[in-house]
This record gives structure tokens, sequence and C-alpha cells, in this order.
């Protein structure tokens, strides 16, 4: 019989992990009778590798595995990129209030004791996987937002992967300077939307051999606000906002579209910031070829003589864009545990 509270046709797959194989037999065969698709591991880093490996929607927990407790399991699931939004159930025979302590501080989504009653199960399950699926949907439209970011930029061959390039040299910027992990996923994400906006200027304007009129300027000073706006109800965006709205502040309060200054412009946006006119500066544009680093890197620091800046960021990216490890370090895919990835 099919499980009527299933969340919709979709067939789910259900990673079971339990050291004992007649537990987890009788558990897969419950779950397939009602429409899902199982995957067993019989101890703890069987069900590490096949929830990495098989991407389930939901993982049935065992606490007591051979290898690795089911806490352990647990966190590790929930620290991983590919695993940490998966739902678990832990199984467990222990009903003590420190036991369901220990797993939600590993990220545990739900308990059941055993013995467990079927439809108590399967409810729990359904409901888990109504949450998993309303996220999964959540996560095509961020990354419909990301692929639009790429698709502004291909209109003009010029602009083809600048936003990638701002995001590595932001991340790569970002390490230098020793910022979190957390940070690192900002920058990474932040330097993919910062020109997101964009899609609203029409190609008149973004695709102009020439300069711009003042008029056209203005138009496309409206671009950071415009991006903000397209990304604030994005959940993995919200941290990147700052540097999506303010990647075009000048420390001397010349910039736009908020004149911010000094302190008040956040370091990782310093970062973008940075990472954005480099990338400009050391490509081929409809209206220029591209500049050599000393040029580059001359007309950058006249700006921060100039106020514009910060000096001490240009001065740890040019150390390093002149270095050895430059080359190799922008073509090598850089790790950042990401929330989304794009």
């Amino acid at each position: 019989m099919q499980d009527p509270f299933k969340p919709n046709s979709k067939i789910y797959k259900i990673l079971v992990a339990d050291d004992n194989q007649s537990d987890a037999e009788i558990l897969s065969q419950l779950l397939r009778d009602n429409g899902y698709e199982c995957i067993l591991a019989h101890n703890g880093i069987d069900a590490l590798e096949s929830g990495i490996r098989h991407f389930p929607d939901l993982i049935l927990l065992d606490v007591d595995m051979p290898g690795e407790n089911g806490y352990e399991v647990a966190r590790q699931l929930k620290a991983h990129k590919s695993t940490r939004m998966v739902p678990i159930i832990m199984l467990t025979a222990l009903s003590e209030l420190g036991a369901k302590l220990e797993g939600l501080e590993a990220g545990v989504d739900d308990f059941i004791t055993k013995p467990y009653r079927q439809v108590e199960l399967l409810t729990r399950i359904r409901s888990l996987l109504r949450v998993k699926s309303l996220n999964d949907q959540l996560d095509d439209v961020e990354n419909i937002v990301f692929t639009l970011a790429r698709i502004i930029e291909a209109k003009d061959s010029y602009t083809l992967g600048h936003a990638d390039r701002v995001s590595r040299y932001s991340v790569l910027l970002g390490k230098l300077l020793k910022r979190s992990e957390a940070e690192l996923e900002i920058l990474d994400k932040g330097g993919v939307l910062h020109d997101i906006g964009k899609m609203a200027i029409p190609d008149s304007i973004l695709l102009k051999p020439g300069s711009l009129t003042r008029e056209e300027f203005d138009i496309m000073k409206t671009h950071p606000v415009t991006g903000c706006s397209i990304c604030e109800r994005l959940r993995s965006a919200q941290d990147a906002l700052p540097l999506i709205r303010h990647h075009h502040e000048k420390l001397d309060g010349s910039g736009y579209p908020d004149g911010l200054k000094r302190d008040e412009i956040p370091v990782l946006v310093r970062i973008v910031t940075i990472s954005d006119i480099y990338d400009a500066l050391t490509t081929r544009r409809s209206y220029k070829d591209a500049w050599t680093l000393d040029k580059t890197f001359s007309v950058m620091y006249e700006e921060v003589k100039r106020g514009w800046w910060d000096g001490d960021i240009l001065r740890t990216w040019e150390k390093f864009v002149r270095s050895e490890d430059f080359n190799t370090m922008v073509t090598r895919k850089i790790h950042v545990k990401t929330a989304s990835g794009h």
C-alpha cells in the first residue's frame, strides 16, 4: 500500500543506517512497501560514505553503530555541503533527555524511540520530506538567480567570466587576509552576484562601446540597488547583500548608491571592490584593451591617494598577484564551504 502521507509523486530516496541487519531489512522493506527507495548502511563509516555518494532525501540513523556512532555521523553529515540540508531521524532505544539533547546538538531533526509504531514513523518521514521538498524548491530559485548573473555578462563577450573571476579573486584575497570560512562563503556568493542588478539595465547602455552620457551613467548607477532588491528574498544571499549594494562605494564618501564613508564600508565590501576593479582593468573591454599589471596598480594606487580604496587590501593583493603562486591558485578550484553552491 502506498503511504497516503507522501508529499508528492516523486520517489524519495531514504538511507537506513543500522548495524542490526535484521532491523535494517525490516525497516527498509516497510519503506519499499510504501513507495520509497532505500539504501542500507550497517556502520557509521558506510553511513557517511553512502550519505555523501547517494544524495538521499532523508536519513534514518541508529545511535549505536560500530566505527562512528550516530551522533558523530549526524554531526559530520550536517557539516558536509551536499548533506547538510538532508533531514535526519535518529532511531534510538534511549528515551533520556540527555541523549536527545546530544542528538539535537549534532543536528538531528527528529527522534523515533524503538520499538516504533509504523504509522508514526511514516508520518514523521512524510513531514520532514515535505520540508525538504520546499527547501529544494527554494534552492532551485536561488540557482536560477546565480545562473542569471552569468547570463547577464554573457551578453558581452568582453565581460564573460567577470562574475566568476571576481568571486574567485575575492575568496583568494579573503584567505590572504585571514577571514573566516563563513566570510569566504559570503565573498564567494557576493562576487558572483555583485552585478546581478545589471539585468535591469538596457542593452543600449550596458553594451555601449563608448563613454556613457551623464543620464546613461545615472541609469547604470541603479544596478547595485536593483541587485539588492533581486536578492533580498534569497536566504543564501542575505549576508552578501551589503556586497551587492555597496561594491561601488568609496572611502571618501563619493561612491554610490549611499555615499558610505570609511568604517561604514565593511571589509568584505572593500575586498569585492578591489577584486572587481582589478578584473575590469586587467581584461579587455569594448572600450579598452587589457591593461598591464604596472598600469593597473599605478592607477589603483592613485585612486587610493584620492581616498577611494583601501590601500592595505590593495597592497596585499598586489603582492600576491606578482608572486609565483598567483596563476596556480587562480586556476585551481578554491575550496569554500558554501551553503548553496553556485
